[in-house]
């Protein structure tokens, strides 16, 4: 066998190789959709700014892990969800259920069953910074 076709069929077998383990990975799913009405100063402190907004989780999409520069207070309109704190036990909430994650910690709400969620949330944070940041796992 020439040197040219060992090397073609090393990057053929390569990348089929490849390819299964594509294959194999989790697809992305497709974010909250996250709708912002109303942003406002902090009277107190003018380096932050609190954010009124709904989210929108639909099968099949949702957020990883992550966090905000600051505090997140949410209500639960519609469907229910698991809100899965790093180092604390998941919680399960639906209509009428409200919920508070303080600056920095790590969390994610995962939708339960097959309902859309609507959510109503107020984020207090940091001016200039991202809404939301990924964790670094992620």
């Amino acid at each position: 066998m020439s040197f040219r076709i060992f090397c073609g069929a090393m990057l053929l077998s390569a990348s089929f190789a490849g390819a299964g383990v594509a294959q194999d990975a989790a697809p992305a799913k497709p974010p909250a959709k996250r709708t912002i009405l109303q942003r406002t100063d902090v009277a107190s402190n003018p380096a932050q700014e609190t954010i009124f907004g709904t989210v929108e989780i639909a099968p099949g999409s949702g957020n990883g892990f992550h966090t905000h520069f600051g505090t997140e207070i949410g209500y639960v309109l519609q469907g229910h969800i698991r809100l899965e704190i790093k180092g604390e036990a998941p919680k399960d909430l639906g209509p009428g259920d409200s919920f508070m994650v303080q600056r920095g910690l790590v969390h994610r709400s995962v939708l339960v069953g097959d309902e859309p969620v609507k959510l109503v949330n107020s984020w207090t944070v940091d001016k200039g910074k991202p809404l939301l940041t990924l964790a670094p796992d992620q």
